[in-house]
């Protein structure tokens, strides 16, 4: 446990200037929700610190530790974010881990989930049995793997890289470094 919170005040020290501040104009350390609109703070309000999502909350941009059901977000991410379904339609830095997970950004660090891992673009970890992202840099390791464009390596039964790669379709590995 104590390897998991160090790794998550690293990943939000580092990771400090990358979250754009021209969304956050309302900025609170803290939110707590039951159902979004039921939350402190309303989904206009960046949170950087903790928020706390008792079955789904949604805010504009997050910073720090974001848990609970259904998670989501508007803007960037930066931390870790840990529920049932989490969804952050913009940029992403951190750990992302639940059944499913969703970036609409471009992902950097890690998706595990125990069903599926999608983002638009990315770069670090994939690990869900169904990984997909449009334009991935590193490891993709699931049942199935998808990816449009890839520059790493896909571990699976069913490994698929639209454009390039090894083999357009290939069972146990397929990899491309183009």
């Amino acid at each position: 446990m104590s390897r998991f919170i160090l790794f998550t005040v690293i990943a939000v020290v580092l990771a400090d200037g990358l979250a754009p501040r021209a969304f956050a104009q309302d900025v609170k350390p803290i939110n707590l929700s039951l159902v979004e609109p039921i939350q402190i703070y309303n989904r206009d309000t960046a949170i950087h610190g903790f928020r706390f999502n008792l079955i789904y909350g949604n805010n504009a941009g997050i910073k720090g530790v974001d848990i609970g059901l259904a998670n989501w977000n508007t803007s960037y991410f930066v931390g870790l974010q840990w529920g049932v379904v989490n969804w952050t339609e913009g940029d992403f830095t951190g750990w992302q881990t639940g059944p499913v997970n969703n970036v609409g950004g471009f992902m950097t660090g890690l998706q595990t989930s125990a069903l599926v891992s999608m983002n638009k673009s990315g770069k670090g970890f994939q690990g869900s049995a169904v990984t997909y992202s449009e334009d991935f840099i590193g490891l993709q390791l699931g049942i199935v793997n998808y990816a449009v464009e890839l520059h790493g390596i896909q571990i699976g039964l069913i490994n698929v890289i639209k454009n390039g790669g090894m083999l357009p379709f290939f069972p146990i590995f397929n990899f491309s470094f183009d």
